[in-house]
């Protein structure tokens, strides 16, 4: 997830105005769609069934990776993480939130 703001947020303050983008990926995710295009075989094995784990699989397929071993676990939720952007570049506001092992 990133937010964009006009400034980032001071301790305990919310900005507002902004815009929320989500996109897939991730440093597990990012390497295999990197290592594919670089013609290597990759395989993700698993992810969480959630609506992060929905459109993580959806643009891990339309990348065109091989996701015949995919397993989808009801039990475990995808990990994400969330970036904050102000008009002077990129920070990170909290790191990957992966609340169960094995799961994107």
């Amino acid at each position: 997830m990133v937010a964009t703001a006009d400034r980032h947020p001071r301790s305990g303050e919310t900005v507002t105005g902004g815009e929320l983008h989500l996109f897939p990926g991730g440093k597990g995710a990012n390497q295999a769609v990197a290592a594919h295009r670089a013609d290597g075989e990759t395989q993700l094995v698993g992810l969480g069934k959630d609506d992060f784990g929905d459109r993580l699989e959806a643009f891990l397929c339309d990348a065109g990776l091989g996701l015949d071993h995919l397993e989808r676990k009801p039990k475990l939720r995808t990990g994400g993480a969330r970036f904050g952007r102000a008009p002077f570049g990129l920070d990170v506001r909290a790191a990957a939130a992966i609340p169960d092992a094995g799961a994107g």
